[in-house]
């Protein structure tokens, strides 16, 4: 079965700024899971639980959605990887049955926190880890404007500190937020450091638009942790190649309108039906393809 985008379920097929930020967190996490058991909670598509799965013992993603599940279990198939369906508060697996827990843009659809985190304790091995990412709601809405219909309850770095604390003391933060960069590496050996550079002053960090936390109840389970900047992109350069085409159309559209916009009133000097049309129009045809539009306007067509 093929699953419909709603616009908040990542899916590979999507483009743009999604596929860098999900994939990045899975990417990420990717690197601590060798040999672990893992589960992925709220394991959407399931492309996720699948790449983790690649390097770990064995891997069970969990969603609510029975049918992103049938669909996960039908189009990722490993030996190792299986799929249920679950609500993230009510798993169906014994206590201390992972190593690794990853909960990616899972708590912001909930408002039972308490209960999830309880059930993250309760399925994690001691000495576990559990890695969450959570929407920064200061820049994700309260700044833009934006209100996901999806999200439930979003937090803010200080509430959601303040939710993992207690369950998990010890804490290793990390910032993301999908960025246009110009890239410079060494091509003879790999990069020992990494450097955000702006033209404008000392750093280029913006702020953060989610938060990936990994969590645990002792200090040195985080101590193989890299505090360090990573990049993720693809190979078609999907964000750029996308803000270079919109850039492209709407200087096309800004030159279209300027051209309508000085044609005099062209009552006076063209002949009906032509003269019938007022320039205000045709200018509103950009909102369709214009040349459609203005043909119709011209042509006296409505």
């Amino acid at each position: 079965m093929t699953l419909k985008f709603t616009g908040e379920r990542f899916l590979p097929e999507c483009a743009g700024e999604m596929i860098y930020e999900h994939w990045h967190r899975y990417l990420i996490a990717r690197n601590y899971v060798v040999g672990k058991r893992v589960l992925d909670m709220a394991s959407g598509e399931g492309y996720g639980s699948h790449l983790l799965s690649k390097s770990a013992i064995s891997v069970v993603g969990a969603d609510i959605s029975a049918d992103a599940v049938a669909h996960a279990n039908t189009r990722y198939v490993n030996k190792n990887l299986r799929y249920v369906a679950a609500n993230c508060t009510q798993i169906p697996e014994p206590d201390a049955s992972f190593d690794v827990i990853v909960s990616f843009e899972t708590i912001e659809h909930m408002t039972e926190h308490e209960a999830f985190l309880r059930e993250v304790e309760r399925l994690l091995a001691p000495g576990g880890t559990f890695i969450i990412s959570s929407p920064n709601r200061p820049e994700y809405s309260d700044k833009t404007g934006y209100k996901n219909e999806f999200h439930v309850k979003e937090l803010d770095r200080a509430e959601l500190k303040a939710l993992l604390t207690p369950h998990f003391p010890e804490q290793t933060w990390f910032a993301q937020r999908a960025a246009f960069h110009s890239m410079v590496w060494p091509l003879e050996t790999a990069a020992t450091s990494a450097d955000a550079l702006s033209a404008e002053g000392d750093t280029a960090y913006p702020e953060p638009l989610y938060f990936i936390v990994f969590c645990a109840h002792n200090a040195d389970r985080l101590q193989n942790v890299k505090r360090e900047l990573s990049l993720v992109t693809d190979r078609e350069q999907s964000v750029y190649a996308e803000w270079s085409r919109t850039y492209r159309e709407n200087a096309m559209l800004h030159a279209e309108i300027a051209a309508l916009k000085s044609v005099p009133a062209l009552g006076a000097s063209v002949p009906a039906p032509i003269g019938a049309v007022a320039a205000d129009e045709l200018v509103a045809a950009v909102k369709e393809p214009w040349l459609v539009r203005a043909a119709r306007a011209l042509s006296g067509a409505r």
